[in-house]
């Protein structure tokens, strides 16, 4: 809410939110007083159209995820650090362990689609809550340990630079791809990947997050 790394900022936020309440008559619909700049008119973690991959892309799937498990371990201390300084961690919506959400996310980009390890949620549902934790796990490691708050700097380094982002930019093409109509259904809502800002609609969906 407001800035990331900002409390002060996040506080007055939810301030004002607070004073709404203090209105003769409601509902109450008001514009926070400060906006948080975007560069070029486009939300930092959107995703630029052009950054789309396809299922010829996927290659040797087991080497990627070596990869990403490598990259999750040098993140490791940062993120520990993360929580001993913050007090809490969004990750664990999944309650999946960190190590099994690489691996849960590649059955899907292989074309399976596995046995759900949460009794009373089935495999999709859950798949989208690993693929948040994912995202989280590299967001908080990074904004606590270089201290960002820029969120088009997030994007652009999760997205493009980190063996994860490209683990979930597969399972997107593997998504948009797929018979499976809820697969398809979180890739058009912008579940999967955060196309919602983009300039267009990605390749193969009825744009229906548009």
């Amino acid at each position: 809410m407001g800035k990331p790394n900002d409390p002060e900022f996040q506080n007055k936020v939810i301030r004002a939110a607070f004073d709404l309440f203090e209105a003769p008559n409601g509902p109450v619909l008001e514009n926070f007083s400060e906006v948080i700049p975007v560069r070029d008119g486009r939300m930092g973690y959107a995703l630029p159209p052009e950054l789309v991959l396809s299922t010829s892309d996927i290659g040797d799937m087991d080497g990627l995820l070596s990869e990403v498990a490598a990259e999750m371990e040098a993140l490791r201390p940062d993120y520990e650090a993360a929580i001993l300084s913050r007090g809490r961690t969004t990750v664990g919506a999944s309650e999946l362990s960190i190590k099994d959400f690489a691996p849960f996310v590649a059955e899907f980009v292989k074309g399976n689609i596995p046995n759900s390890p949460r009794k009373g949620l089935p495999a999709i549902p859950l798949l989208k809550l690993v693929v948040e934790d994912l995202e989280a796990y590299y967001t908080e490691t990074r904004t606590h340990r270089d201290r960002i708050d820029d969120l088009e700097l997030m994007g652009r380094w999760f997205w493009e630079e980190t063996k994860a982002g490209r683990l979930l930019l597969l399972l997107e093409a593997v998504s948009v791809a797929s018979d499976n109509k809820v697969m398809l259904q979180i890739v058009e809502m912008s579940l999967m990947a955060p196309r919602f800002w983009s300039e267009g609609p990605l390749p193969g969906t009825s744009a229906a997050g548009w």
